[in-house]
């Protein structure tokens, strides 16, 4: 949700992007792109862009929560 918001703040020009993430059967959460989070965004997509730039990706770092992920197969194959 945070890239969506900075998306439209930096790259479409509108102000004060707020969004909200509803789950219907646990909770709403209302999300805004704070001067913090904004920085935040641009050191992901810093380290986005200097990945895509190396010669082969990175070795994956297994976490406790990878067994449950859809995309374990993708890192651990």
């Amino acid at each position: 949700m945070m890239y969506y918001l900075w998306y439209l703040k930096m790259l479409k020009g509108l102000e004060n992007v707020k969004g909200v993430i509803d789950y219907p059967k646990e909770r709403k959460k209302i999300v805004v792109l704070t001067p913090e989070k904004e920085n935040e965004m641009k050191i992901i997509l810093e380290k986005i862009h200097y990945t895509l730039l190396l010669p082969k990706p990175p070795k994956p770092t297994y976490k406790s929560y990878c067994r449950k992920c859809a995309y374990f197969e993708f890192c651990w194959s």
